[in-house]
C-alpha cells in the first residue's frame, strides 16, 4: 500500500489507530501495550513515527511508559482525556446524540467546503488528492481507512482561515471518530469509501463554492443514513 510520507501525517496516523484500540477496550485501562516491534508490525510504520505518537498519548496522560517495565494504558484519566478519548462511546450508545452530531457536523463542514474552495491554494488540492489517491482494497484496516476519511476533512479545515472554525471542527471530530472506525469497517468498501470525497474535492478544485457546500450537505445526508442503519445492526 502507497504510504503517505509526510512523518506528521504518519504520526497522526498511528495516534488515531491506537486511540481507536483504547476506546474499543483492545488495550484496557492498567493493561500493558505490545512491544515497540511488534507495534511497528501492526502499524506498518516506522520506530521515530511509533516513539513520537506515543510521546503524544503519553503527555496527554492516556498511557504511561515505566523503564523497565514497559508502556501501560493509564487507570486514571485525566479530564482532558475523558472529553477527547471516552465521550464517543456517550454518542456511541446514543442514537438521538449520534445523530445531533451528524447534523453539527454537516452545518460546519459545508461552510469550510465552501470557504475551502474560495481559499485554496494549489498546494492545498494536492494534499486532498494525496489523501484519496492511497491505495486501499478489502484488506486494509478499517482504522486507516477511517482516518483517511477524517483525513480529508480536516485537511479541507486546514484550508479555511478561520482558527475557531477549525477548532469547532476538531471537536466534532474527536467526537465520531470512534464511531467512524465501525461503521468503515461495517461497509466492507474502503475504495467506495475514499471515492465518496472524490466530487467535493472537483468543486473544491473548481473554487465552486455553493456546489462544495451542496455536495458536503449531501455526502453527510447520505452517511447520516448510514449510520442509522449501523447504529440498528448493532443493537440486534
Amino acid at each position: 500500500m502507497e504510504k503517505m510520507t509526510e512523518k506528521g501525517t504518519t504520526v497522526d496516523m498511528v495516534v488515531s489507530m491506537l486511540t481507536e484500540r483504547i476506546n474499543k477496550g483492545d488495550y484496557s485501562p492498567g493493561s500493558k501495550l505490545p512491544s515497540e516491534r511488534k507495534l511497528q508490525e501492526e502499524l506498518g510504520v516506522g520506530r521515530l513515527a511509533l516513539r513520537e505518537a506515543l510521546s503524544r498519548l503519553n503527555a496527554l496522560g492516556i498511557i504511561e511508559t515505566s523503564h523497565g517495565k514497559g508502556t501501560f494504558v493509564q487507570n486514571r484519566l485525566q479530564s482532558s482525556t475523558i472529553k477527547n478519548i471516552l465521550i464517543p462511546h456517550f454518542a456511541l450508545s446514543d442514537s438521538k446524540r449520534l445523530q445531533e452530531l451528524v447534523d453539527a457536523r454537516a452545518m460546519i463542514e459545508s461552510e469550510i467546503a465552501g470557504l475551502a474552495a474560495q481559499q485554496r491554494t494549489k498546494a492545498d488540492i494536492r494534499r486532498l488528492e494525496m489523501i484519496l489517491e492511497q491505495e486501499v482494497d478489502s484488506s486494509t484496516p478499517s482504522e486507516l481507512v477511517a482516518y483517511l476519511d477524517l483525513q480529508f476533512h480536516q485537511e479541507l479545515a486546514l484550508i479555511v482561515d478561520n482558527h475557531f472554525l477549525v477548532l469547532m471542527h476538531e471537536a466534532l471530530t474527536a467526537h465520531i471518530r470512534t464511531f467512524l472506525n465501525g461503521f468503515v469497517k461495517s461497509r466492507n468498501n474502503p475504495v467506495e469509501v475514499l471515492e465518496a470525497h472524490r466530487p467535493i474535492l472537483e468543486a473544491v478544485k473548481r473554487g465552486d463554492a455553493e456546489d462544495a457546500r451542496s455536495l458536503v450537505r449531501l455526502h453527510i445526508s447520505y452517511s447520516r443514513r448510514d449510520y442509522e442503519n449501523f447504529i440498528e445492526k448493532t443493537k440486534e
